[in-house]
């Protein structure tokens, strides 16, 4: 007698083959949406902590005012002084640096990143003798924060 060998492959097996692959392609896909806004929210950090240590620095150089840069607060207004004191061309060059003021260009237009009035503060705070100074700076849905603070007499 003869035996009947089967060659090929069945569709049930062919269809387990297709379902396995395709759990491996969404695990896959998963992985690099995660790495995808994780670089998102190390860029975000890194980016504020640029901007706090920048501000911080600024203050250290013009000692004598710390006083005038805790009247920055800023929500999302980003309303330039153009004063003609250094604190507020300091203050200035930060609004200008946390707007991305002709930073982004889409299809020949400049735009501005997204803020929510709510949730976003840049804000500079000082003790009443102006010999230190705290930096709160909080964005993207008040996720990413930055409290720096720090000695300056």
């Amino acid at each position: 007698m003869k035996k009947f060998v089967e060659k090929g492959v069945s569709l049930i097996e062919s269809l387990v083959c297709v379902v396995i692959i395709g759990i491996g392609y969404i695990a896959m896909l998963q992985i690099s949406a995660f790495s995808i806004g994780s670089m998102d929210r190390a860029i975000e950090k890194n980016k504020i902590n640029f901007y706090s240590e920048m501000m911080m620095e600024d203050i250290i150089s013009d000692p004598e005012e710390v006083k005038n840069y805790a009247t920055f607060n800023e929500r999302c207004s980003y309303n330039m002084s153009n004063g003609s004191n250094y604190h507020q061309k300091q203050t200035d060059k930060w609004k200008k640096i946390i707007k991305l003021k002709d930073q982004i260009r889409i299809n020949n237009k400049y735009k501005s990143p997204k803020c929510n009035q709510n949730t976003d503060i840049k804000q500079i705070l000082s003790d009443a003798d102006g010999n230190k100074a705290r930096l709160k700076f909080i964005t993207e849905k008040g996720k990413s924060k930055k409290y720096l603070g720090l000695l300056v007499k």
